[in-house]
């Protein structure tokens, strides 16, 4: 009976044990308002700060015709440096500019670099960037919708040198199987 209770015992003090081991410090209001620290990937992003001019050309689905575009970006951080923003003018020919927002940020947990498109035709995007250290080339991958429409939209942007990008950007209808609009261009920081 002696070995029972003993063997009893020690059962209940290993479970007040790991109970009362499990439980955490309460952390101070203090450490709770302080941020992670900042990830280090985001500092690859630098590429693309400044101010960036870009020619190119743009041919719409079911269209032979290739129209020119000229357009001007001004890329900087926010939020502490953990937010790359965007905003992006540009005209083609004989149309009416537009406007755009870019929102780039890191998630540690997936690895990739979260995007965010917004512009005055009424696109909204979301996409992910990965870095190919290699070639020096970002790959983009997201989803679109404009007017109810979604669409898949894939592209690159391949570092020539410091101060000049070589960019493309397609668009597909929603299951891939047709181009809705293809895009490339040149970018040049000023």
């Amino acid at each position: 009976m002696r070995g029972w209770k003993q063997a009893m015992c020690a059962s209940a003090f290993v479970a007040v044990s790991a109970i009362t081991g499990c439980q955490q410090k309460a952390a101070s209001m203090e450490d709770m308002m302080q941020p992670p620290p900042r990830p280090a990937e985001l500092d690859k992003l630098n590429v693309f700060v400044g101010t960036w001019e870009s020619t190119g050309e743009m041919r719409m689905a079911g269209s032979d015709e290739v129209m020119q575009h000229k357009g001007t970006n001004t890329v900087s951080w926010d939020c502490d440096n953990r937010v790359l923003f965007e905003r992006f003018e540009a005209s083609m020919e004989g149309e009416s500019p537009f406007k755009g927002i870019g929102v780039w940020s890191y998630d540690s947990g997936s690895g990739r670099y979260r995007i965010y498109w917004f512009d005055s035709f009424g696109s909204t995007n979301t996409g992910w960037a990965t870095h190919d250290e290699k070639t020096d080339t970002w790959h983009f991958k997201g989803q679109g919708n404009m007017g109810g429409k979604t669409s898949v939209i894939e592209g690159t942007a391949r570092m020539i040198d410091k101060n000049t990008m070589e960019w493309s950007h397609i668009e597909w209808d929603s299951w891939k199987l047709k181009k809705m609009m293809e895009m490339k261009g040149t970018s040049r920081r000023k």
